[in-house]
């Protein structure tokens, strides 16, 4: 085990008190030396340097009986190594805490009364595994107990050839554990493993191996040439949130990833969590040391185009048609609008070129320039909502306003309609840097 192990589950450690006083029972005569004094006296100078520099000399001299599992000095170096520290006094104070902790169990554990099994430490709900084999002690089934039984006045030492290291569940150890190896795969890649052991706490939401195998279908790219990308960390970053965020905790908004960009949550009639209005989340609430983990269906992509660039882009490459749209947009003035960036939030109910040539034949003109300035800013805007208003939002006969004050419009989840209009079912939760569009088919009128 490393660096990674020990670091991680400082997020949750709590002790009960610091040492509480035990049961005291079998002390040796008087003139024994308390523990702390004995380890001195035996050469742990490491450990005792450690045990001052956390502040736990008195409480393991005036309380006890106690249990010491004490590296040696050479044993203590080679682990500081290993967690990639230099000397004792470059470890943070809380995790030399957590790892002494890991070091001192309640009572005194003679060698020739303890049995196979768990023996609980001072570190919560982390048990160290004790075998006998033969008459030897081996615990966590591979570190040797090369002393043991040196008796002090309140407690007993059993000296081993390596440290103790906690066992670790961060967020890389909660990936394994489901089986997220393409999300693995693209940590490493990243050369993001170690933030996502040691640092947080994160809320990050994972795309199963499904999920990854659709995205990179629809990319038409494979694993490889995807693993050769030079934004992975943006690609992670979009997942992850700083912080904390249970699953019965997330409402319909937005959330800044470490991206510093919004995602944008849903709750749908089901109580089903979405994501952008394209990715569900399909399971939560995975907790680490260092956060908390949710499993998402597809990948986390935020938008990089505005509303008019979108509509733009989507014209040319769509199937459905939306000329007349950006020509009307043109003529009402609403470019500007419909062109800015995150600070904005506006949702539009986008007509398509079939939908505005039946429009044009219910007014009998021939054509978009037919209809003043004014008359098409007034229809735009009641085509515009002034918030972000994805389809896993809508709730039945509930109204949206619109741009134009005091008027509304109704939607309706049964018959999938907005004002007796139907919505496309192929251009639906377009989302876009200032907002989001729905695609209809017909020209919604107002009053």
């Amino acid at each position: 085990m490393n660096k990674n192990a020990i670091l991680s589950i400082l997020f949750i450690i709590s002790l009960v008190g610091i040492f509480p006083s035990c049961n005291i029972y079998d002390l040796p005569p008087q003139e024994e030396l308390f523990i702390v004094e004995t380890l001195e006296r035996e050469g742990y100078t490491t450990f005792v340097r450690a045990i001052d520099r956390v502040g736990l000399r008195e409480d393991l001299t005036e309380l006890g009986p106690y249990t010491i599992f004490a590296p040696d000095d050479d044993a203590f170096a080679t682990s500081l190594r290993s967690l990639g520290y230099g000397s004792l006094e470059a470890i943070p104070l809380e995790n030399l805490f957590a790892l002494l902790s890991y070091h001192i169990s309640p009572g005194r554990n003679l060698s020739t009364i303890v049995n196979d099994g768990e023996l609980q430490t001072f570190l919560e709900d982390a048990p160290i595994i004790i075998r006998k084999i033969d008459k030897d002690l081996v615990i966590n089934d591979s570190i040797p107990v090369t002393r043991r039984d040196i008796e002090a006045r309140n407690g007993v030492i059993h000296g081993i050839s390596k440290s103790l290291l906690p066992p670790s569940n961060n967020i890389i150890d909660v990936a394994e554990r489901n089986n997220f190896s393409i999300f693995l795969s693209v940590v490493e890649a990243a050369e993001l493993r170690e933030r996502l052991q040691l640092n947080g706490p994160f809320t990050v939401f994972i795309p199963n191996n499904t999920a990854f195998t659709r995205y990179l279908n629809d990319m038409e790219i494979d694993l490889e040439e995807f693993l050769d990308s030079e934004e992975l960390e943006i690609f992670i970053d979009n997942h992850i949130i700083d912080g904390i965020i249970p699953s019965n905790t997330i409402e319909s908004g937005e959330i800044i990833n470490l991206n510093e960009k919004p995602i944008y949550t849903s709750i749908a009639p089901n109580g089903a969590i979405w994501i952008n209005g394209t990715v569900r989340v399909i399971g939560s609430n995975q907790r680490a040391d260092n956060g908390i983990v949710h499993t998402i269906d597809y990948i986390i992509t935020p938008p990089t185009a505005n509303m008019l660039e979108k509509l733009t882009l989507d014209n040319q490459n769509s199937s459905v048609s939306y000329s007349i749209l950006l020509e009307a947009i043109e003529i009402a003035g609403l470019s500007n609008l419909l062109s800015r960036g995150f600070e904005e939030n506006l949702t539009l109910f986008a007509p398509s070129d079939e939908a505005f040539e039946a429009y044009f034949d219910e007014l009998e003109v021939s054509g978009i320039r037919q209809i003043s300035s004014e008359d098409l800013l007034s229809l735009l805007q009641y085509h515009l909502v002034p918030s972000r208003n994805f389809s896993q939002d809508f709730r039945e006969d509930v109204s949206l306003p619109t741009l134009i004050p005091g008027q509304t419009l109704t939607i309706s989840l049964t018959s999938q309609r907005i004002n007796d209009v139907a919505f496309s079912s192929s251009y639906t939760n377009i989302l876009t840097t200032n907002g989001l569009i729905h695609g209809i088919e017909a020209v919604l009128i107002p009053d």
